[in-house]
């Protein structure tokens, strides 16, 4: 009985992947359409609208989440996401390994 208490306690783990919104070096297939600024715009919007959901799903129930970026720095997704985060750069690969990674 113990036990069950302290895994129903527990922390769940969410990672949220992302990449810095640096103007032609994300969304990439999107700068036909929408130019390097729009697209990287889009990928701005996409996270933020993401972490806002993220932040009323914590509001709810525990929940440990983690931000796994590419491209910028932790300085600058912190600059830009806040300090609500925890920020790890993530591993090389494929999408299967990166996540396999986290």
């Amino acid at each position: 009985m113990e036990n069950e208490q302290a895994i129903t306690a527990t922390e769940e783990r969410l990672i949220v992947f992302t990449r810095y919104p640096e103007p032609g070096k994300t969304k990439t297939r999107m700068m036909p359409i929408l130019g390097a600024e729009g697209a990287a715009r889009l990928q701005r919007q996409l996270t933020e609208n993401t972490l806002s959901n993220v932040k009323e799903l914590a509001a709810s129930r525990p929940l440990s989440t983690e931000v796994h970026f590419s491209g910028g720095t932790e300085q600058l997704m912190r600059d830009w996401l806040g300090a609500d985060w925890s920020y790890q750069l993530q591993a090389e690969g494929d999408l299967g390994q990166r996540m396999a990674s986290a």
